[in-house]
């Protein structure tokens, strides 16, 4: 009987010079350099040219998260062949296993009979007229503090048999929503003012599969600055983001509970749900990534 290693990280970009080494760095930590597997989407930036890990180099084409996410459901099902769990996750999320449940995140993925596990997901917001820049060298956690809960970043992103992801990786066709307490997405799209209107520019630039797609990569600096700014003056909570902490409960239970409401919905989660207060980063996270 084959013996499957216990967990492969799997990522997809093109000209990605700032996240992917953080990504890199980040999961490596976790699960090991050699199971680290990154798909090149035609990056033409020298960001990939000499990466440690495993790399698939695919064809440039216009993005479409169509194609995107049946090609990586089909690629992380035949890594279940040698892997016991596999991890998807895009270049700019940090996955980690709560320390006050799981010593690790093999640890957290072999507790857990599901097929499929969802993160409880938040985005790690910038104060830009009081923090400075990121230093992408160091840990971000050290240098951020404000979480936002966020429904689309509450992702379903541990795999240990084969699913059929939605467009965005948002949901899965075979499992509803479920957010896992002790499995925390960190979202670093708005964690750096700097960095994110200099990704906006190359998204905007990009070739893209319709008029209609990406159109938040493709918005105004101006909206990006206001949306930034929107989310960095919310009212800070104070929360321990444990399993039965009251300010976050009742937002699972929210996203349980809509989840079986849209079964039917291709997106059974709602996006456009995000949480209307900040949260501190509790203490035990920081260092983590």
């Amino acid at each position: 009987m084959l013996m499957r290693a216990p967990i492969a990280a799997v990522t997809m970009v093109y000209n990605e010079p700032v996240f992917l080494p953080v990504w890199l760095r980040h999961y490596a930590g976790l699960v090991g350099m050699e199971r680290c597997y990154v798909i090149d989407h035609g990056s033409d930036d020298g960001s990939t040219d000499a990466l440690p890990c495993n790399r698939l180099r695919i064809p440039r084409s216009p993005q479409n998260d169509a194609q995107r996410t049946r090609a990586i459901s089909a690629l992380c099902a035949g890594l279940l062949e040698w892997y016991e769990t596999v991890l998807y996750c895009d270049v700019d999320e940090i996955i980690v296993a709560d320390p006050a449940c799981f010593p690790s995140l093999d640890a957290l993925a072999a507790s857990r009979a599901a097929l499929c596990l969802t993160a409880t997901g938040f985005d790690l917001i910038h104060h830009a007229d009081q923090e400075p820049d990121l230093d992408f060298d160091h840990p971000l956690s050290l240098q951020r503090s404000s979480l936002r809960l966020s429904a689309a970043m509450c992702k379903p992103c541990l795999i240990r048999a084969p699913v059929t992801w939605s467009p965005g990786f948002h949901s899965v066709k075979e499992v509803l929503p479920n957010p896992d307490p002790a499995l925390m997405l960190f979202h670093l799209r708005y964690s750096d003012l700097r960095e994110g209107l200099k990704r906006l520019a190359r998204t905007r630039e990009q070739a893209w599969c319709s008029e209609e797609a990406g159109t938040h990569q493709r918005m105004t600096n101006e909206a990006w600055r206001d949306m930034l700014a929107g989310m960095g003056g919310l009212t800070v909570e104070e929360a321990t983001l444990l399993e039965d902490d009251p300010s976050l409960t009742p937002w699972r239970e929210r996203l349980v509970r809509e989840g079986l409401e849209r079964a039917e919905d291709p997106y059974p989660i709602d996006l456009s749900l995000s949480g209307d207060r900040l949260w501190p980063l509790p203490e035990r996270f920081k260092g983590l990534f």
